[in-house]
């Protein structure tokens, strides 16, 4: 195919070297030889040098395409990504979150083609994605990029996994490939490229957008501004959310010099959470195993961020917009979130008791008490040490 591709692309360069043969087998005939000495055959290296020169640079050149105009090929291409969302509307997120559960979301998100991805982006990708945004936003300079490392050994696990059994375990499971960092401006973002079943994430986190934003939440999120393939993989550029993770916050708490302190911050984090849970629960008051469209499923100290000014923010929320097609009992949440703070030494006393202040004056006693069975059981099952 390369070959065949070769002689279709590099015809003129081909149809020179051919006719500067011809010339030279001319020059070089039997008449002419009985005249002249032609003991070299330097006449042919001219031809033989433009096939050559074709050839490498044919090869030895990255094949790129271009961001096209309107009318061309979008087969490669930086398109918004308001293409999917006039799809994924706020009544149509509304139909998908009235269902029963994630499984017949995910049928109905097949049914209506809404997970194919509408962009396509080529190997310059970086470069395409920086004219996007520079058209979108005249100004903006796009083209700061810096890699981070993806933590977890479960990306070659997650390759072979077929779409349906991965709903499964969307909540629970680790699902970014790659991570990048892009400035644009004054603003950072994040580019994270998922697994093959990020054609399942992105619609998913659009859902969690429909529901969450509307309302006037507790807590901010980082929702999408574009989504596309990149290299054969689904890839979504997030706005970076301000401030610092808790993990950073315990970290800055541990130096000698430091005013932080981690009991007023965690117990504004405590009264947050609750009202966030509780906004959004779908079931009678039953401790924390009430159930709520707004768990997290992931909420360890490197999804929480918090800034002096702004508050709190989470981050990677497809665990979230699980809960919200299926409702999910409070207890993930604070289970994952105790776990991080045995980890660290961190008194939970301060963010039991402000967390139980914002459940309704008869509820508060039953919170209070399961908050501490809770913290019991996870005493026994882990050690307290240093957090790495």
């Amino acid at each position: 195919m390369l070959p065949t591709r070769f002689a279709h692309e590099q015809a003129l360069s081909i149809l020179l070297a051919l006719l500067f043969l011809m010339q030279t087998t001319h020059s070089f005939s039997i008449e002419s030889s009985q005249t002249e000495p032609c003991s070299c055959f330097t006449g042919y290296w001219f031809p033989l040098a433009v096939l050559f020169v074709s050839a490498v640079t044919y090869y030895a050149w990255p094949e790129t395409c271009f961001s096209p105009v309107s009318g061309e090929d979008e087969s490669c291409s930086i398109d918004p990504f308001e293409l999917w969302k006039s799809r994924l509307d706020r009544e149509f997120c509304q139909s998908l979150i009235s269902l029963k559960d994630r499984v017949e979301a995910l049928e109905l998100l097949r049914q209506t083609r809404a997970m194919q991805p509408p962009t396509v982006a080529c190997n310059n990708w970086q470069a395409n994605l920086a004219d996007y945004f520079n058209w979108r936003w005249p100004g903006n300079n796009a083209s700061q990029w810096q890699q981070i490392p993806v933590r977890g050994g479960f990306k070659e696990i997650f390759d072979i996994i077929e779409e349906a059994d991965f709903i499964g375990i969307l909540a629970y499971s680790p699902s970014v490939y790659s991570l990048n960092t892009i400035q644009i401006n004054s603003q950072q973002f994040i580019l994270k490229g998922y697994i093959n079943s990020g054609l399942i994430i992105v619609p998913m986190l659009k859902v969690a957008e429909c529901y969450f934003v509307p309302e006037e939440e507790p807590v901010a999120f980082g929702f999408d501004e574009w989504s596309g393939l990149i290299g054969g993989r689904i890839h979504s550029l997030f706005k970076a959310v301000k401030g610092s993770s808790l993990r950073d916050w315990v970290a800055k708490s541990r130096k000698p010099s430091s005013e932080v302190d981690l009991d007023a911050l965690f117990s504004e984090f405590g009264q947050i959470l609750a009202k966030f849970h509780l906004r959004h629960r779908t079931s009678n008051f039953n401790g924390i195993y009430t159930l709520s469209r707004a768990i997290h499923h992931d909420l360890n100290f490197n999804n929480v961020f918090y800034d002096e000014k702004s508050g709190f923010s989470l981050i990677d929320i497809i665990g979230l917009s699980v809960s919200v097609l299926e409702p999910s009992e409070m207890i993930h949440d604070l289970n994952q979130l105790f776990e991080d703070m045995n980890r660290s030494r961190i008194s939970k006393r301060g963010f039991i008791r402000a967390y139980a202040s914002q459940w309704p004056e008869e509820t508060q006693a039953v919170i209070k008490e399961d908050l501490a069975v809770l913290q019991l059981a996870l005493k026994s099952r882990y050690s307290a040490k240093p957090w790495p």
